[in-house]
């Protein structure tokens, strides 16, 4: 699996229903759990088109290439985010 990050810096007034500091947490290869709701997807699937919908915006963009899951992922963020928002994917070693 690869994570590809949309940082968003938390404005305490905006009506989101989003953590201020966005919880991701990769299960297996297809699965995720983001601020405590968990996301599986499809192995067969290649292309996910309702995602964002589906997820309520909280992952943005899903696809597999070559078997491997590609997501992109809205996080919100309170401090800084340069250490972890490099603009590319993060590849997530099992």
């Amino acid at each position: 699996m690869k994570i590809k990050y949309s940082p968003i810096k938390w404005n305490e007034y905006a009506n989101i229903d989003a953590s201020p500091d966005t919880e991701i947490i990769p299960f297996d290869k297809n699965s995720v759990c983001i601020d405590g709701k968990a996301f599986e997807f499809d192995e067969l699937s290649v292309e996910f088109p309702e995602i964002r919908t589906q997820t309520g915006e909280k992952i943005l963009e899903a696809h597999r290439e070559d078997g491997e899951l590609f997501l992109t992922v809205r996080r919100f963020y309170t401090r800084i985010c340069q250490p972890w928002d490099t603009g590319g994917y993060h590849e997530i070693v099992w």
